[in-house]
């Protein structure tokens, strides 16, 4: 599993697929962060859907860098494309989590600090975003889908209903919740935990349509 992980981390910082979408959420926090006096749970909103996005758009890169021929030789390396996607994950859980460390650290030095609960609205809601952007990139990606331009259809249209369909009880409760600085933290905790619970099943559903 560490061996994979670092495989694939590899992959994606040599072929260099990380910086469109970090450069990307680097210029969304430049445009957020700008007043010392804003509210930061609404700026934690903006910054955790745009890292929806990122980790959507990190994991089908990570996934896509091998053809299918390459790919079936780590699976056999890996004795199973279990092993192979649980290594996808964590890789894009580490860059993901760089992403989410700039936000946070950029909003507290910004705002000179912040309390206790802001940081746990903070660090609850990027883990929320990253969970539910690796879900939705994982079936959209070569593991179950063979072309690109289906990739980019099915992913920017999962992504607009996760986002912004309001009944879907993953991101939009939450975003809604700390956009309009009313009390967070139960939407926080409800996102964080569907997201993950959607992560594992989104990996084990790869899993086995791959295996098959």
């Amino acid at each position: 599993m560490i061996a994979v992980t670092r495989y694939h981390l590899a992959l994606l910082l040599t072929s260099q697929r990380y910086l469109p979408p970090t450069f990307a959420f680097l210029v969304l926090l430049a445009v957020l962060y700008t007043s010392a006096d804003a509210p930061v749970a609404p700026e934690f909103a903006v910054s955790a859907g745009g890292l929806v996005v990122v980790s959507c758009w990190l994991t089908v890169a990570v996934v896509d860098l091998e053809d299918p021929v390459h790919r079936l030789v780590t699976i056999v390396h890996a004795r199973g494309p279990a092993t192979v996607v649980a290594g996808v994950v964590a890789a894009v859980l580490v860059v993901s989590s760089g992403s989410a460390a700039i936000s946070l650290g950029w909003a507290w030095l910004l705002h000179g600090g912040f309390a206790a609960d802001e940081w746990l609205l903070g660090v609850g809601a990027h883990v929320a975003a990253t969970c539910t952007g690796i879900a939705i990139g994982l079936p959209c990606s070569r593991f179950v889908v063979p072309k690109i331009g289906f990739t980019v259809v099915a992913a920017l249209a999962t992504l607009g209903i996760v986002l912004f369909v309001r009944w879907i009880p993953l991101v939009n409760p939450m975003l809604r919740a700390l956009g309009s600085g009313s009390e967070a933290g139960g939407a926080v905790l409800v996102a964080a935990v569907t997201s993950a619970a959607l992560l594992v099943l989104s990996a084990g559903f790869t899993a086995a349509v791959h295996r098959s």
